[in-house]
């Protein structure tokens, strides 16, 4: 069991996070990160081992909030899955035009840029990705008599769009056509199951997401 950190890490991870996303993984240093935080190098590669391993770290962290993000937001919007979509898209479309310069998705742009060189990033998406497609079919489910194979489809194609509105941000569209883009794909669910009314199922808001777990120590 390693010593505890004798550091705030869950304010040095988005930190590493927030640079990483803005300046990208090679132009961003471990000494970057230790003058916006304050935190030491040697205790920064103490904890991580290197740059490599403090990026998966923040990585790690920054996926497991996404995917609580599409949780929360359905699990907040009582009624149709329709309405809940609905309301995924618009949070989701509202979070990108907060972001400095449209930097889209820390994770979509890091399984872009790095996957071919890091492979944990690509592992980490995949499992975030399907970490999302979960808590969206657990929503569905609340009134979708679907079958696991066509609630995984729809499941799959809202985390789809989801995505698609993020990157088409990161483009500059405007919000306007991001609405008209989730309008669509709201529109084009089925009305046979996507208008019933149902209740999200109780959870607690300190849950766990299932993502994925790597000892960074051995990331040298």
């Amino acid at each position: 069991m390693g010593r505890p950190r004798q550091f705030d890490e869950s304010g040095l991870l988005d930190a590493a996070a927030d640079l990483f996303w803005s300046k990208g993984f090679d132009d961003t240093s471990v000494e970057d990160v230790s003058r916006a935080t304050g935190v030491g190098n040697g205790s920064i590669y103490a904890a991580y081992g290197n740059k490599r391993g403090l990026f998966l770290a923040a990585f790690e962290r920054y996926c497991e909030q996404r995917a609580r993000f599409v949780r929360d937001v359905l699990a907040a919007t009582p009624g149709s899955a329709r309405a809940a979509v609905r309301a995924l898209f618009a949070a989701i479309i509202d979070d990108c035009a907060s972001q400095p310069d449209r930097r889209g998705c820390l994770m979509l742009n890091s399984i872009a840029q790095l996957g071919p060189r890091i492979p944990e990033v690509a592992t980490l998406g995949a499992t975030t990705t399907a970490a999302m497609e979960t808590v969206v079919a657990e929503r569905l489910r609340c009134t979708a008599p679907l079958d696991d194979a066509a609630l995984s489809a729809h499941s799959a194609n809202i985390v789809v769009v989801a995505q698609g509105l993020i990157q088409l941000s990161r483009i500059g569209t405007p919000s306007r056509r991001l609405h008209e883009v989730a309008a669509v794909s709201t529109g084009a669910l089925p009305a046979a199951w996507a208008d019933q009314i149902g209740t999200p199922a109780p959870r607690r808001p300190d849950a766990p997401i299932q993502t994925w777990t790597a000892d960074h120590q051995e990331l040298t």
